[in-house]
């Protein structure tokens, strides 16, 4: 078959689904997988050297997630990546091998292989949807991305217990010293090519002001980072990984981010089209019923358990928004499958029910990621109120102070324009709406100095204050000039203000409530935004 008319044939479908999914405004993810079981079920496909390309896009994720992440930020992590992340592995997988071993009647050191890789879960699909959210800075944000990256180390020993059960003649202590040497190795390896290599490079590549040069040494460095990991018989991810956040301390970080965006999405979606490749379409149609019963099954589970591991340590909104967006199982578990299949250690029909459970909990993890508070707020709506939003990583943002009418369409406006925002209000009952609404809101006094502190609203760009009450609009405003005497600052009033010569003094803008109100502040807003960048 013409490679050229596959290829083809991969854009048509593509466009073909994610057309009229976009206006129904389901993620393309899906669309890529469709793609991807249409795909195989047509052509004679070469899927090994697909999902060796495929590979490059979670590369690409992981670099870019890195730059996201300073050496400083990562040690704040230390409960979210080894608590957590230790917890989630050991408990969700020997559940699931136990399961394994008395459902399924698989010998038991398989069967605990088979927990381990349905504990993983897609860092592909989980960090791509949070990204595109702006949700990896809120609480349950960060627990999944601490508990995915302990994923990615606790691949290696799963590894080394398929070798050992394949190879008899390997050694459990040799694997095991290869292992810890390649963990060093990879640490300084690391830390010396992105503190004083990779600089050295960037440097040398921009003063050429040429940007072909600059995207070749930004491809070298993160394909670099990867080939280091993997030289020392770790992942290519966690390699990434590690490359970009010794990267995010450099000055290049941000070009470096747009830069490489494109190629991350364009290499992501050849890694969800493998996924849909890997898919039996005749099996998966014979066997429809048991493999959703599988799939859902597997999915409330693994929600349950790691709902529960959470509980104990963090607010239980946040553990259960962490659960639901760990509940699918990752792409590494195709991976382990694969090398169980090839030595015979699995059925082949238990293992493609396997393959298209996981499909059908990828397939799924988009839809519950869009429609998470709703979700959490049909399983307690009495649940407690948590700030999601972490101030402490705010900067450049808007702070609107009131969740009124007028609020609530100033934050839609912003949402539209992805402009960062938070937004206070001290009523309970408007927390929860905004919260269900998907809104970045916690609950607090604006007139608290220790609040306005919380709120970074030394880094912000602009507030907007919507509450009505004047006598309150003064102790705010007072606080926030206090901090930074040079805010710009944005009162809603009635026209018959009294506080008229008080704004004037203070060079307060005051916006007329009566007259079309958000268009005039979003107008303002980004007026103000503008002048900001420029100084």
């Amino acid at each position: 078959m013409n490679t050229l008319i596959i290829v083809i044939a991969i854009f048509f479908l593509s466009l073909l689904f994610n057309i009229p999914l976009s206006k129904l405004k389901i993620p393309p993810i899906i669309g890529y997988i469709l793609t991807g079981i249409i795909i195989s079920s047509v052509f004679e496909i070469d899927k090994e050297t697909i999902e060796h390309l495929a590979e490059f896009g979670i590369i690409f994720l992981m670099f870019l997630i890195g730059i996201e992440f300073s050496p400083e930020k990562l040690k704040s992590m230390k409960k979210e990546v080894f608590l957590y992340g230790i917890l989630e592995m050991l408990i969700v997988g020997l559940i699931f091998g136990f399961i394994s071993f008395y459902i399924f009647d698989i010998e038991l050191q398989i069967s605990l292989i088979i927990g381990s890789a349905f504990a993983l879960s897609s860092t592909a699909i989980v960090l791509k949807l949070l990204n595109e959210r702006n949700e990896i800075s809120k609480s349950f944000g960060r627990n999944s991305l601490g508990i995915l990256l302990f994923q990615d180390i606790a691949v290696i020993p799963i590894l080394l217990a398929i070798a050992i059960i394949t190879n008899k003649n390997v050694s459990f202590y040799q694997l095991l010293t290869e292992t810890t040497i390649g963990f060093i190795g990879l640490a300084i390896m690391i830390y010396f090519f992105g503190k004083y290599i990779a600089p050295f490079i960037l440097k040398h590549a921009a003063k050429t002001k040429s940007d072909e040069i600059f995207l070749s040494t930004m491809l070298l460095i993160v394909l670099s980072a990867a080939e280091i990991a993997h030289f020392f018989g770790l992942s290519y991810t966690l390699g990434a990984f590690l490359g970009g956040m010794i990267i995010s301390e450099t000055p290049y970080k941000h070009q470096i981010e747009a830069d490489l965006s494109p190629f991350r999405d364009l290499l992501l979606a050849l890694f969800f089209i493998s996924v849909g490749l890997s898919v039996n379409l005749e099996f998966a149609l014979n066997h429809i019923f048991e493999v959703l019963l599988m799939a859902f099954s597997f999915m409330a589970l693994k929600t349950l358990i790691i709902f529960i591991i959470l509980q104990f340590f963090t607010k239980k909104r946040v553990a259960l928004k962490t659960a639901f967006a760990l509940s699918q199982v990752g792409e590494f578990a195709f991976v382990i499958l694969a090398l169980l299949s090839n030595h015979n250690l699995i059925n082949p029909e238990l293992d493609q029910e396997f393959i298209l459970s996981i499909v059908i909990s990828m397939i799924a993890t988009p839809f519950i990621i869009k429609y998470l508070h709703n979700i959490v707020e049909i399983f307690d709506k009495n649940i407690d109120i948590e700030v999601e939003f972490k101030p402490a990583n705010l900067g450049g943002h808007t702070v609107i102070i009131g969740y009124n009418n007028i609020g609530k369409k100033i934050a839609k406006k912003l949402n539209k324009l992805s402009q960062t925002y938070i937004i206070i209000d001290k009523q309970i009952e408007n927390v929860k709406e905004g919260i269900k609404r998907g809104d970045n809101i916690i609950l607090g006094n604006a007139g608290n100095r220790r609040i306005l502190d919380a709120l970074n609203i030394k880094e912000a760009s602009t507030v907007i204050i919507t509450t009505q009450h004047e006598e309150n609009i003064h102790i705010i405003t007072e606080n926030i000039l206090a901090i930074n005497p040079h805010m710009r600052i944005i009162v809603i009033t009635d026209e018959m203000s009294s506080e008229y010569e008080y704004y004037k003094e203070h060079k307060i803008i005051r916006v007329d409530k009566s007259k079309e109100i958000a268009k005039k502040i979003i107008k303002l807003f980004l007026k103000l935004k503008e002048e900001h960048g420029s100084n």
